[in-house]
This record gives structure tokens, C-alpha cells and sequence, in this order.
């Protein structure tokens, strides 16, 4: 389980496309020491395990099921990736359960940059609009945001510089697709 607050913004230094699995190696000097071969790492949003440590990467494997559902699919080379290690027993809950678990990719509709902060709009896919709630958390690419508006077909949130200069959204554009985890809460309302 995470929290959605992100720890690092890793580099993806190598990537091994196999039929069915694929096997990733992020730059992450900031968690490599303290990360254990089998810890789950966020990466994006997605809870991976880690296979192997070697000079300064984490190497991750991901299966076909994994890359169908998530962006994960769509990496290049040098792509910055979001990371956060599970929540250990007793540390702070600063954002909201993230369980890991990618329920769809979307794309980003728009990105509106104002004086003190950013709004970023993401199309609604139809099957997970019920999830949506105005001041309600989301996931975006493992990153805990709060919903600020919703319509027919987008929903948009707010990002503050800290935030922004913090994450991997810095790097994003219009039309790029991110990971997107539903409030695990509201799921269970059905």
C-alpha cells in the first residue's frame, strides 16, 4: 500500500522488451540504498516488485497483463518515472490509499498554467466517470491529487509548484497518457 506522495522522480536507464515481460532498471539514487531486492516500489502508480539492484537502478519486471492496463507500455528511454516506496507500519498517511493498482490510462486533455499553480485536465473514460467526485482523491500516475471539477467527459486538478517541480509531472504535455487509480473508497460504494 502507498500513500500517493511521491519520494523520487527515478530516470528509466534500461529497458528489455521481451514477448509478454518486459525488464526495467530506473536510475534512483535517492531509494537505491535503502531498497531491498522484493520490496514493492510505486512506479507511476503501478506496485512493482524489485528484482535487482545494480549500480544505482532498481530493475523491475512487468508482465503483459501490467503493460496492457498501464502506460508503463508507452516508455522511452530517459523517461522520468515517479517513485514511492510501500508504506511501512507507523509512518505518516500524507495523502490518501494508493493501492497500486492501475484501473485505466487516460490521456491529458489540457494544461492550463497559471501564476501560482497548474490545472491539468484529463479526459473521463465513461466505464470509471461514477469514481469521480469533486474534492475527492485520485491517483494520477501514483500521485495523490484532489478532484476540483468534473464534467461529461474530463475532470481536472490542481497542482501546486511543489508538487509540480516534485513529480513527473513537470515533464508531461497535452495529449500524453498517465496511470490513473481511482479513490479505492469509492469504488467500494460500487
Amino acid at each position: 500500500m502507498f500513500t500517493g506522495i511521491i519520494k523520487d522522480i527515478g530516470v528509466l536507464k534500461k529497458i528489455e522488451k521481451k514477448t509478454g515481460l518486459w525488464k526495467i532498471g530506473v536510475g534512483s539514487p535517492l531509494l537505491y540504498k535503502d531498497t531491498a531486492v522484493s520490496d514493492s516500489i510505486s512506479l507511476n502508480g503501478v506496485c512493482l516488485t524489485v528484482t535487482e539492484k545494480k549500480n544505482n537502478c532498481l530493475f523491475f519486471e512487468v508482465i503483459k497483463p501490467t503493460l496492457d492496463n498501464t502506460n508503463l507500455k508507452r516508455l522511452k528511454s530517459n523517461a522520468y518515472l515517479n517513485l514511492e516506496p510501500a508504506l511501512k507500519v507507523g509512518e505518516k498517511l500524507g495523502g490518501h490509499f494508493v493501492l497500486g493498482h492501475i484501473d485505466c490510462e487516460s490521456q491529458i486533455r489540457s494544461i492550463k498554467r497559471h501564476k501560482d499553480f497548474v490545472i491539468i485536465g484529463i479526459k473521463t473514460p465513461l466505464k470509471f466517470r461514477k469514481f469521480l467526485v469533486e474534492k475527492g482523491s485520485i491517483a494520477i500516475e501514483g500521485i495523490s491529487l484532489t478532484v476540483q471539477n468534473v464534467n461529461s467527459s474530463y475532470f481536472t486538478v490542481n497542482i501546486i509548484p511543489y508538487s509540480l517541480d516534485n513529480t513527473s509531472l513537470k515533464k508531461k504535455k497535452t495529449g500524453e497518457w498517465v496511470n490513473l487509480e481511482f479513490d479505492y473508497l469509492l469504488k467500494q460504494r460500487g
